[in-house]
């Protein structure tokens, strides 16, 4: 609630207020700035009294000035600029997956077995490479009307997600013998599939689907 009260009233003002004060001091010292160069005294009719004065002048030179820096701003570049430019922060290749584990053939050799043959320890690979290893199993769950066969509670490696809760139906292969499994993915989808979050049962934080409230 305090939170809430200082983020919607509270700040919009201390930055109405801030605006306000910096605008007032930007103008009161232009305007001091031309009265102490006002002539003290302009004859009426004398062209050079009238319009030939120091503040005018200092006006005049001024808003030039301020016309010319922001015609110079607002030009066109001849070419690309820095916002222009392929930067990408980082030490590697946006699409380099060599930073995930090696995908060896000798990982799937030997007999296939099935989904049910998953056990702590096995190694979990997609197209891009192996993604993590499996801490356990997770029984099947009906979830928003999809009935699952079951859930792989896979940790992360070799820079992939630290926690994966991958379904059963993703499983391409299974190879007990090198203890193996092969996904049905490209590795770089994780977050969109969404198998970086928890079953809705036991997941951390505010629910993603809430009940209407009552007026």
């Amino acid at each position: 609630m305090v939170r809430g009260f200082a983020h919607g009233v509270i700040r919009p003002v201390a930055i109405f207020v801030g605006v306000t004060v910096v605008v007032v001091a930007i103008v009161l010292a232009i305007g001091n700035a031309l009265l102490g160069l006002h002539p003290h005294e302009i004859i009426p009719g004398n062209f050079r009294s009238e319009w030939v004065r120091q503040d005018l002048i200092a006006a005049v030179v001024a808003a030039l000035a301020v016309l010319l820096v922001c015609s110079w701003l607002a030009k066109p570049n001849a070419g690309p600029d820095a916002l222009d430019k392929d930067l990408v922060l980082g030490h590697t290749d946006f699409w380099d997956t060599s930073s995930l584990g090696p995908m060896r053939a000798k990982d799937f050799s030997g007999p296939m077995g099935t989904a049910k043959d998953i056990a702590p320890g096995y190694k979990v690979f997609a197209q891009a490479g192996q993604l993590g290893t499996v801490l356990g199993m997770l029984p099947g769950e009906e979830e928003f009307g999809k009935r699952r066969r079951g859930l792989i509670y896979v940790k992360g490696a070799y820079g992939a997600n630290e926690e994966m809760w991958i379904p059963v139906e993703a499983v391409m292969g299974v190879w007990p013998e090198t203890q193996s499994v092969l996904l049905a993915a490209k590795g770089d989808e994780m977050e969109h599939f969404g198998w970086t979050l928890p079953p809705e049962s036991f997941r951390r934080g505010q629910e993603l689907h809430e009940a209407p409230k009552s007026f």
